[in-house]
């Protein structure tokens, strides 16, 4: 597959804005224009500042070198001007389309002219402020220069003219020398810990980053070659120009970032989704690895986008009114035979590609090269509108919300094969019961017509009839022989499947090359193989046995045909009563021998039971251990949500304390007993599913109430009552119908989140506002972790400031480890999160399309979302007056 084209937007660029050239009296050495973008290039810089000082002679011919490269050249100066012990030092940066002629226009202005061009001790006359002021009156952003060395502001000045320097509303940056300066870094003295805000002399922020000054190895103060890019930093910028720059300096925390800071981790993200039919056909829309911001008039097609991502991926919304919605767009608004293809990149780096056709009647098929559920592989948490309403409303919504946050793909497959097992196993186990009543009953039968047969037995007396007696005696015994050895061998052959058909046991995603647990699970397959081979064999040698025991009976049964035949001809003969009363015999030996099979069968699957009932046991206990490791998980989680909420949450998971599910399926399966649905509350609040059913089976197997006497006591409900629904359902309820209740209804767990309303003041989630609640389920939504997060519109029904501190504090530092995609239309969110991506959606009534997509720093962008978040230019300068005009101001 190709390379997929990379999104717009911002990206970490690196950058060195203070170079010297030969132009500066003070480089040591000689090169050439294509010596210094050559040395860029080598160090991996995507732009640098020719900032000689007090002259711009070497600006032009390093531009001209550095065309048909990537390098991007910022025109510059390194300005001394009046106001401390020695000159101060202030760089100016004008964008790269810039000329010498530009930074000429401003020396000239300060009052150095071209015969004082790279001159280092040449000084203008100007103070640092009006310094300043002048190359902000030039369109160039005034940089404070190695501003904690000889030269810098906070070096060569003191008291207030530093202060009022540091405070001047015009100069956005300074530079620094002292990051690595571990003992300043410890006493927090480095020029960036000075200007962080902090510090109350200064009491501003300012963006600090490092550059080389190409300083010379041998300390002697010059500038030459190879000190280019020696000292570096990121900037954060879709298009390296002044103003993506001006950008970074007014938000630093996320848009500037020195080499040991930079972001290193991988996560998975989305790299892309594409349409070919519906409201988006032919649209191709990339998303950025941080965070994307959609923007566009109401009907654009943004919450579309949404939906057919999350039909793609397989992750459609759990709440059944959401649910609903997204069924319709999908219906209305991408077709039948639409087809959405989406490209994802895991945390390893892997890229996979695939589309998925939607087809109702045919549960919307991915293609032939899918053999995988996305889904299960790249999980996503997506948030429909109005979805984080519904999720808070309700605590199952909200403990499948706190599950997204969790790999449960290993627990959750050992569930299934446990209960997998457990099913099958309930089928033998389900006739083993229902035998305990069928051997009680063909004995007593067997009883009654061996009765009837002695009886007869007295009226038919005779040699021949003794001698035919004792024949049928041995035929009996034979075939109960023959019947025993072929229930072993059954036996065998069940229980050989039953062992094989056990699961291995799953190694999860991120161990499946670990050598011990591949080792193990080679030892457990050879145990199979040996167990299937051994088993076999035994089998073999049974049915070797059987074969023998038929033999024996073949050889035998002609002296039985014989013995036979004289008696029917003596009861032929003999006539009358006599012949009736040995058909009658006859009769009741063919039901006795009938039974007696029965008999034998009904004792076999009996005497199944308590092995079959320990190695339920066995597997019920296995399937409780795994809900044990899912509440330990979701404790875990809830704990880290706490924290991440700066101390607006409380989260406790109570486990197995949600007994719905046993109480909904108790209500339904006791229909027609006539018992009260608050007994069926009562038993299913006080007893797990498990004690229940085995209060019920012992019951049955003895038909002794005492076996109900002590649920009947924990319930509080009356034994005859409980006698009651225990006959009611075991009698009208199968077996296996009940043995399943005692893992399919298992106790959940259940969270309980509590939010606090102001002053420590914790309520549960279903006692605060609709926008508590979205608050709270979002802080947990924004807490750590790297799966993906695509929101439509998740401002909905929160306040300004909790969008602040909830969200956008959080974003900005986030989106360099993991993505976000949403929809918006609040300022605050997309602005203030310094969004990476902006993508501008326009549409009509038949179609959506995607017109712009970049980052804000430049045109159109910038004014699309003025347009879609401020309403325009006219709207955000009344505002802005207005807010001036405040008592805040």
């Amino acid at each position: 597959m190709s390379q997929t084209p990379r999104a717009k937007g911002l990206a970490f660029k690196r950058l060195d804005l203070h170079v010297h050239t030969p132009a500066s009296s003070c480089f040591a050495g000689t090169c050439s224009p294509t010596d210094v973008v050559n040395a860029a290039l080598a160090q991996g810089l995507d732009g640098i500042a020719i900032t000689d000082h007090n002259t711009a002679g070497w600006v032009d011919i390093v531009r001209e070198a550095s065309a048909g490269t990537p390098l991007v050249v910022f025109p510059g100066v390194e300005i001394s001007c009046t106001g401390g012990k020695k000159s101060i030092h202030v760089i100016a940066l004008f964008d790269p389309d810039k000329t010498s002629k530009h930074v000429e226009a401003l020396l000239n202005v300060v009052g150095i002219g071209p015969d004082q061009y790279g001159n280092q001790d040449a000084v203008t006359n100007e103070s640092p402020i009006q310094l300043i002021e002048a190359i902000h009156g030039h369109g160039a952003l005034a940089v404070l220069a190695h501003a904690n060395s000889s030269n810098g502001v906070l070096a060569d000045m003191a008291g207030q003219p530093r202060t009022n320097v540091i405070q001047c509303p015009l100069l956005l940056a300074a530079e620094g020398t002292d990051f690595a300066d571990e003992p300043r870094r410890l006493a927090h003295r480095r020029v960036v810990d000075l200007l962080d805000g902090t510090d109350p002399t200064y009491a501003r922020q300012l963006a600090v980053y490092q550059a080389s000054d190409n300083p010379c190895l041998d300390e002697s103060g010059q500038h030459c070659l190879e000190g280019i890019g020696s000292r570096v930093t990121y900037f954060k910028l879709e298009t390296v120009d002044i103003d993506g720059l001006r950008q970074c300096f007014v938000d630093p925390q996320v848009r500037i970032r020195h080499p040991q800071d930079l972001p290193q981790a991988a996560f998975p993200r989305v790299s892309y989704v594409k349409f070919n039919s519906g409201f988006l056909e032919n649209q191709e829309v990339h998303f950025h690895d941080g965070l994307t911001t959609i923007l566009g008039a109401k009907g654009a097609g943004k919450s579309l986008l949404i939906e057919f991502m999350r039909f793609a991926l397989n992750q459609e919304p759990l709440h059944p009114s959401i649910m609903q919605d997204h069924a319709a767009k999908l219906h209305s608004k991408l077709g039948e035979y639409g087809v959405v293809e989406l490209e994802f990149v895991d945390e390893n780096g892997a890229r996979t590609n695939f589309s998925r056709t939607f087809r109702e009647l045919d549960k919307s098929p991915y293609g032939d090269d899918v053999p995988f559920d996305p889904a299960q592989i790249f999980p996503v948490l997506f948030l429909s509108q109005n979805e984080i309403i519904k999720i808070a409303e309700d605590e199952a919504e909200q403990l499948k919300f706190i599950d997204q946050f969790f790999d449960f793909r290993a627990i959750r497959g050992e569930i299934a094969s446990l209960e997998r097992e457990l099913d099958r196993l309930d089928a033998s186990m389900a006739e083993g019961l229902s035998a305990f009543a069928e051997v009680l009953s063909l004995a007593g039968r067997i009883a009654t017509i061996d009765k009837e047969v002695a009886k007869l037995d007295k009226a038919l007396s005779d040699p021949i009839f003794d001698r035919f007696k004792n024949l049928q005696e041995k035929e009996k015994v034979l075939q109960q022989q023959r019947d025993y050895l072929s229930s072993l061998v059954t036996s065998l052959d069940d229980a050989r499947t039953s062992l094989l058909a056990r699961a291995v046991p799953p190694i999860p995603s991120l161990l499946k090359k670990d050598p011990s647990l591949l080792r193990a699970t080679d030892a457990i397959r050879r145990a199979h193989s040996a167990l299937a081979e051994q088993l076999g064999r035994l089998i073999v040698d049974l049915r070797a046995e059987l074969a023998s025991a038929d033999n024996e009976y073949k050889t035998w049964h002609p002296q039985f045909q014989a013995g036979k035949r004289e008696y029917e001809e003596y009861v032929q003969k003999a006539g009358g009563d006599y012949k009736g009363i040995a058909l009658n015999r006859e009769r009741l030996l063919r039901e006795a021998a009938d039974h007696q099979g029965k008999h034998t069968q009904a004792e076999a699957k009996k005497n199944k039971v308590p092995d079959l009932s320990k190695r339920r046991n066995e597997l019920l206990d296995a399937i409780q251990t795994q809900y044990d490791l899912y509440t330990a998980e979701r404790q875990a989680k809830c704990q880290r949500f706490q924290q991440d909420s700066a101390g607006k949450l409380r989260l406790t998971i109570i486990g197995s304390s949600n007994v719905d599910q046993f109480c909904s399926s108790l209500l339904s399966l006791k229909r027609g007993s006539y018992l009260k649905d608050e007994e069926i509350n009562l038993i299913t609040s006080t007893i797990t599913p498990r004690d229940f059913v085995l209060s019920l089976l012992r019951y049955h197997a003895t038909r002794d109430s005492k076996h109900l006497g002590l649920t009947a006591k924990q319930c509080g409900i009356p034994l005859a009552r409980m006698k009651t629904l225990a006959d009611f359902l075991l009698g009208e309820i199968p077996f296996k119908d009940l043995l399943g209740l005692q893992y399919r209804a298992i106790p959940q767990d259940r969270p309980e989140i509590l939010y606090d309303i102001g002053g420590g003041n914790f309520q549960p989630l279903a006692s605060v506002s609709v926008g508590q609640k979205c608050t709270a389920m979002l802080i947990m939504a924004l807490s750590e972790g790297d799966m993906p997060i695509v929101i439509d519109q998740p401002e909905d029904s929160l306040d300004i400031r909790s969008i602040w501190d909830d969200m956008c504090t959080k974003l900005r530092l986030a989106k360099t480890r993991r993505q976000f995609i949403f929809t918006t239309h609040n300022s605050s969110l997309a602005v203030a999160s310094d969004t990476d991506c902006y993508l501008v959606l326009e549409g009509d009534a038949a179609h959506g399309r995607l017109v712009h997509a970049g980052a804000m720093d430049n045109e159109p962008v910038s004014s699309e979302v003025l347009k879609y978040l401020e309403g325009g230019p006219g709207t955000y300068r009344l505002k802005s007056t207005k807010y001036r005009a405040g008592s805040l101001y």
